[in-house]
Formats: C-alpha cells, sequence, structure tokens
C-alpha cells in the first residue's frame, strides 16, 4: 500500500512539473507576442504559381538520382555510368520543400526535409529603413543542380565540359527578394566541386560562401550538399564553381534575384540575361598546368581560341587542319534575340570569362545601364559600347535610334579588349586570336527570317566617319539609392604584381600602410614587409571549420589571413604594376569606388565622395589604381581575389576574418557542411555543426514523458 501510494505521489509530481512547464511555455510565447513588435512565421511556403514555371525555365521535376554518361578523357575513374538520354534533366524546379542529403552518398528520390534556418539580421540592407515593421514570412524557393561531365561543341569544337542538368550554361534561378533560396548540388563530373554565387551578401550564413577550404570543405564526387541562403540584395548574379579552374569548363549559370518593388527604379517591358564567355579547347587543368609550370623566360596566360554568347559561338575550324577533324560543323549557331517593337528591353549582362573582358554593343542602337553588380543606379547618359571585365554584371537599356526603326535585324557583338591579353604574346598578332562574338537582335518573329544583319559596328563606324565613340565610364554611375560615406578609419595599399619566382608564376598583393587597426596578420601574398607567400590551402579542412572549433590560434603564413576583431571603415587603394588589366572581387560586401586611374597615386581633388557607385567587382586599370570603401561590419570569413581564373589559381586570394567573436556567436553550420570534411579521425569532428537546445521547453517536456 506504502509502495503504491509513493508510486501515485511521483505520478502526480510528474504531472504537476509537466503542467508547470507547459504554462510556463504558454506564458512565454504570449510575453513575447504581446512584447515583440515583428512576428515571424518560419514555415515554408508555395511559391510555384501558374507561369512561374515558364518565367524560370524549369520543370516540375528533377530526377537527382541518376547517373551521367560515361565520357571519354574523364578525370576519375569512380565517375558514375550512364544511363539513357530519357532520364536526363534538361532544367530545374523550385519546390516548397528541400530535401537534405548525406553528403557522402548518393542521393535518394525522396531525401529527408532540412532543418529550417535562423531568421537572418537585416543589419545589412541596402533597402530603404521601414517606418514599420511587417510581419516577415520566409518563403523557400528549392532547386535541384545535377552536375556532369559531357561532350559537347558550343562553338563547333568537340570536347569535354561540365553541364548542369544537362545544360551549358546552366539554367537560370529566379527567386525574389527575402526568399529562402536553397540549391541542392549533386556531383557527378569527377572530381571535387563547390557551387559560390558571386556577389551575394551572405549574413549569418557565411558558410554558404562556396569557397573550397576557406568557408567549406569540396563536394565529392558522388555526393550531394545543400547551400541555404537568404537573397536580401535584388539583382543580377551568378553562380559557378569556385574550385579550381572548373568555370572555365562549363559549370556557370545566372541567379537573378527580383525586386516586387523596383518600379521605383525604372520600367521595361521584357527581360533577357546574357553570358558573355572566352572559350578554350583545352581542357583548362591542363592549361593551368602549363601556365604555372612552362619553361618559358616571359609570362603568357592561356589565350582563348574562341567566345561564347549564351554558350553560343562559331570557330573557324576550317582555318585549323588539325582541329578540323574534332568539329562538328551541325552544331555551329548564334544566338538570337527577339525584342518586341516599342517595347523596352532590360538586358542582364554578365561576363563569364576565364580572363577577357569585352566591349558590347548593338549596332545602332545606344545603351544605357539601369544596374551594376546587384545595386539599382540612376539611369546613366546613353552611350555606344560596355566595357565590362570578368565577373562584372551591368543591366543596360538598349535604345533603338529613330532613323533605323524600319531595320529589323541587328548585330549585338562584343568585342575583345586587347588589353585582355599581353602585347608580347605570341598569339597577339595571330590570324588564330578571336576579336569578336555576334549575336542578332531581330524586331521581326518571322520564322522564316533568317537573314543576316547588314549593321555596321559603332566601333568601324566611328574609324571610317570620325564620330566620337563614347564608351561607358563606369565611374560616372551614380547609385540609385543616395548614401552618406562613412568617414575612413584606416587606409591600405595592395599592390598587383606578377612575376616568376622559382620556376612558378606568383601574383603578389603587396600590403602597404597597415596599422594598429589590424588586429592579427597572417600572410600575404609576396608581401615585401612578411617575406614571400603563395596562398596555398590546407585541403584537409577549411578556415572557418578551424576557427568554429578553436583549435588554432596563430593561422599559417601561407593562408593570407587578416583578422579584424572589431568594425571599421577601410579605404584601399588598388595598385596595379602589370600590363594588362587586372579584377578584384570582395565576397560578403559591396564596396564605394572612389576613382580610378593611371597616374603614380590618387589626387584627393579627383575622387568621389557624394553619391559614388557601389559594386563588388572593379576594374585596376594597367598601370594604374583604382581605390575603394567599404566598411567591416559582416562578420565572416570573406575572400579577396582576382576572379581571373589563372590568377586566382596561382596565389592572388587572400582571406579577411571579420568580427570573429560575432563570427562564432551565431554561426551554426548544418550537419551536413561539417561531414563535407569526411574526418573521421576527428571526434569533435561534428561538434561545431550541433545545436545546444537541450535546455529548450520541447525538449524538457518530451523528457519527462519518455521518463513516465
Amino acid at each position: 500500500m506504502r509502495g503504491e501510494k509513493k508510486f501515485l505521489f511521483k505520478r502526480r509530481m510528474k504531472l504537476f512539473v509537466v503542467s508547470s512547464i507547459v504554462l510556463l511555455g504558454l506564458s512565454l510565447i504570449l510575453w513575447f507576442f504581446a512584447s515583440t513588435e515583428i512576428m515571424v512565421i518560419d514555415i515554408p511556403v508555395e511559391e510555384t504559381k501558374q507561369g512561374s514555371l515558364k518565367e524560370s525555365k524549369i520543370p516540375l521535376k528533377d530526377t537527382i538520382n541518376d547517373r551521367p554518361k560515361k565520357l571519354p578523357n574523364n578525370h576519375d575513374s569512380n565517375s558514375t555510368p550512364s544511363l539513357p538520354n530519357s532520364q536526363s534533366n534538361s532544367n530545374l524546379n523550385p519546390q516548397p520543400e528541400i530535401n537534405s542529403q548525406n553528403s557522402n552518398s548518393i542521393p535518394s528520390e525522396s531525401p529527408e526535409k532540412i532543418a529550417e534556418s535562423t531568421p537572418s539580421n537585416s543589419q545589412f540592407e541596402e533597402s530603404q529603413p521601414e517606418t514599420t515593421k511587417p510581419i516577415k514570412i520566409k518563403n523557400y524557393k528549392t532547386f535541384n543542380l545535377v552536375l556532369r561531365n559531357e561532350t559537347k561543341s558550343p562553338d563547333g569544337f568537340i570536347r569535354n565540359i561540365y553541364t548542369i542538368n544537362n545544360q551549358f550554361p546552366g539554367p537560370e534561378i529566379i527567386v525574389d527578394k527575402g526568399d529562402t533560396v536553397r540549391i541542392n548540388i549533386t556531383n557527378y563530373i569527377g572530381r571535387s566541386t563547390t557551387i559560390h554565387v558571386h556577389g551575394m551578401i551572405h549574413k549569418e550564413t557565411v558558410y554558404m560562401d562556396g569557397v573550397p577550404y576557406v568557408t567549406q570543405c569540396p563536394i565529392q564526387n558522388g555526393s550531394s550538399f545543400i547551400y541555404e541562403f537568404e537573397a536580401t540584395h535584388p539583382g543580377t548574379y551568378w553562380y559557378y564553381s569556385h574550385y579550381e579552374t572548373q568555370r572555365a569548363d562549363g559549370l556557370y549559370g545566372s541567379l537573378i534575384v527580383k525586386d516586387p518593388d523596383e518600379s521605383r527604379y525604372y520600367n521595361y517591358d521584357d527581360e533577357k540575361t546574357i553570358f558573355l564567355s572566352d572559350w578554350y579547347h583545352d581542357e583548362s587543368s591542363i592549361l593551368l598546368k602549363n601556365y604555372r609550370y612552362n619553361n618559358n623566360t616571359s609570362i603568357f596566360e592561356p589565350i582563348p581560341n574562341s567566345g561564347l554568347i549564351n554558350g553560343k559561338g562559331i570557330f573557324n575550324c576550317m582555318d585549323d587542319p588539325i582541329k578540323k577533324e574534332n568539329c562538328n560543323f551541325e552544331s555551329l549557331s548564334v544566338e538570337e534575340f527577339y525584342f518586341e517593337p516599342n517595347k523596352k528591353n532590360r538586358l542582364r549582362i554578365i561576363n563569364t570569362s576565364a580572363m577577357t573582358s569585352f566591349y558590347l554593343s548593338i549596332d545602332e542602337h545606344m545603351l544605357q545601364v539601369i544596374e551594376v553588380d546587384g545595386v539599382p543606379t540612376n539611369p546613366s547618359s546613353k552611350f555606344h559600347r560596355l566595357p565590362i571585365h570578368v565577373g562584372q554584371r551591368y543591366s543596360i537599356i538598349p535604345i533603338r535610334l529613330p532613323q533605323y526603326t524600319s531595320t529589323l535585324n541587328f548585330y549585338l557583338r562584343a568585342e575583345f579588349a586587347k588589353k585582355s591579353f599581353r602585347s608580347t604574346s605570341p598569339y597577339s598578332t595571330s590570324n588564330l586570336f578571336p576579336t569578336e562574338l555576334r549575336a542578332i537582335i531581330r524586331y521581326s518573329k518571322k520564322e522564316n527570317d533568317k537573314s543576316l544583319p547588314s549593321t555596321l559596328s559603332w566601333t568601324l563606324q566611328q574609324s571610317s566617319l570620325m564620330f566620337p565613340l563614347i564608351d561607358l565610364n563606369p565611374l560616372d554611375l551614380k547609385s540609385y539609392s543616395q548614401e552618406i560615406l562613412p568617414e575612413n578609419t584606416t587606409y591600405y595599399e595592395f599592390d598587383f604584381i606578377i612575376e616568376k619566382i622559382n620556376e612558378q608564376k606568383t601574383l603578389n598583393f603587396n600590403h602597404k600602410g597597415f596599422n594598429d587597426d589590424i588586429d592579427l596578420f597572417y600572410g600575404s601574398i609576396n608581401s615585401v614587409h612578411r617575406g614571400v607567400s603563395i596562398y596555398n590551402p590546407d585541403k584537409r579542412t577549411n578556415t572557418l571549420k578551424l576557427l568554429l572549433e578553436g583549435k588554432i590560434k596563430f593561422f599559417p603564413f601561407y593562408l593570407n589571413i587578416y583578422v579584424f576583431k572589431r568594425k571599421l571603415t577601410i579605404d584601399l587603394l588598388l595598385k596595379n604594376y602589370d600590363d594588362l588589366d587586372q579584377v578584384f572581387y570582395l565576397h560578403g560586401h559591396k564596396f564605394w569606388v572612389l576613382g580610378q586611374g593611371t597616374n603614380s597615386t590618387p589626387v584627393h581633388s579627383d575622387l568621389n565622395y557624394f553619391n559614388p557607385i557601389k559594386r563588388d567587382t572593379v576594374t585596376v586599370p594597367t598601370s594604374g589604381w583604382t581605390l575603394i570603401k567599404f566598411t567591416l561590419d559582416n562578420p565572416g570569413i570573406w575572400t579577396f581575389s582576382n576572379p581571373i581564373v589563372w590568377h586566382q589559381n596561382i596565389g592572388m586570394i587572400g582571406q579577411i576574418i571579420e568580427l570573429p567573436k560575432k563570427l562564432k556567436n551565431f554561426s551554426i553550420p548544418p550537419i551536413e557542411w561539417c561531414k563535407l570534411c569526411n574526418d573521421k579521425s576527428d571526434k569533435n569532428n561534428f561538434k561545431v555543426c550541433q545545436r545546444n537546445d537541450d535546455n529548450g521547453l520541447m525538449d524538457a517536456i518530451k523528457n519527462i514523458w519518455n521518463n513516465n
């Protein structure tokens, strides 16, 4: 009897504890809603509407567990066997739910739903401050991308390339501002890979930036990984492999972030995305090896064989009898665009090249810029040609001149900028050196209209008619939303130099002017102040993981790491001592471009401190300089580098560790991220990916009920 009473008493006490916890939880919830001005509803929302699939070129379902064709000259004997063409995927589909995979295994057809992400902080938004805080609903957009190694002939020359969902370039991803984007990558290319979205600002999700050995370990062949982030900034972006030189072999596509309120910036009726790219007939890994270790005393970057617009081009195999046998003449094609008469078109231009900059123009059309690198601009003055370097994006409005309203067909041209190649290159005066890419603009939809335009390029007209040829000056662009520039708290200088050391080409970021504002410095690229170091990552792990684990206090010199422990604004002078135009790209930030020139040093009176253009990728002219300003206020590990693939892969990379204490407080990667490193010998391998929810309300209730 006494035991029965004791049991009943114990049971009543458990019920009392459970009831108390439930009541306490409900009270906390009511108090939260009563005292909080904004309510976040974190639920997946069905976002695929009628017509949205057509707009984003995405089918309803993508089979992610099929295998790529087995092709000659594959890089890995472990690549998967081929399947019939009936299982190929030509596009991708946004879905309301994402599927989480074990990163070290082939995915199944019905993977489990991934964990919900933490709502992101809005402190880095560029939009106007809101007077009221609306209810925020997280919209999830899911895209499945399958990477393969296939044989294609984009310009008529047959070679192995990398495809995405059997497409080259990859499918266009279209999302809205504020969407939570989930990109499920399945890798069948025969090599490791990663995917980076160029220009995307990650807030509290630095582990999704996609830089191998910096923010993640690579995705192994036959494995999958899901990138998840919030699309905070509207504009034109592109995704690509950040692993070695794979981008030059075809691994890229566009990512467009729409702004429902963009009518306040500009109006247009239709839009099109245009990729400009140089193209090589040899695989990029072979070209990189030859570039890095050749025996020439001079330095010559690989010269492209041709170029492509939206993956299409024409290479004249008849001029090269050796390559003639590897040409597919039936595949030759030119990209065509239809412009509806009396309608305004927006062209999103993306330079995806390995190294080439272009001058883009449309015969008998003037152009206006309305967006650059994801930043809306005031409509620019009209110009003839748009200079665009590697990684840069512009949105332009073409304006047909009134005297040509009866002309229906025009050439869109992308002229190779001679400043992209060394004048001493043995190919610079060769007939095999590419000069121009072409596409066709048609104002007529007649199917039988296959006529070629008879219009002349602005460049040719300028040389023959002697009228002033107007090229866009990017420094003339003004951001749509004017900002008051913060005062700089420090001034740095980086020098771009390419030289040859110990039979290996080396690219320098010689740093100067560092002072007490920088907390720690663990390397440079051939810094004259700190010795010589070429960026050489630790391929067993990644910098972010080492930092979160707290295993390392002093990073190796060769990682080229700069640590900033507090918020600060930097004026950074980029100086180019090379005879090629160079490019600078900063992850995790957009910066103001204050000035640019070819003189030795900036003159303060020539700099623009009143509403300068803001962007993430900027050109540093030959034997010149570019001055930029940005604020270190986004905790993370952010790569700054030269996006020219040949330069980036022989050392021109640095890492900024920004506000590391704040980074450790919120950065909890998903377990799949930890599994990518596949370090089974490390017992704490998954420690940084585990959430400490033991004291949570629901866990406490669950534990009590389980013990009854």
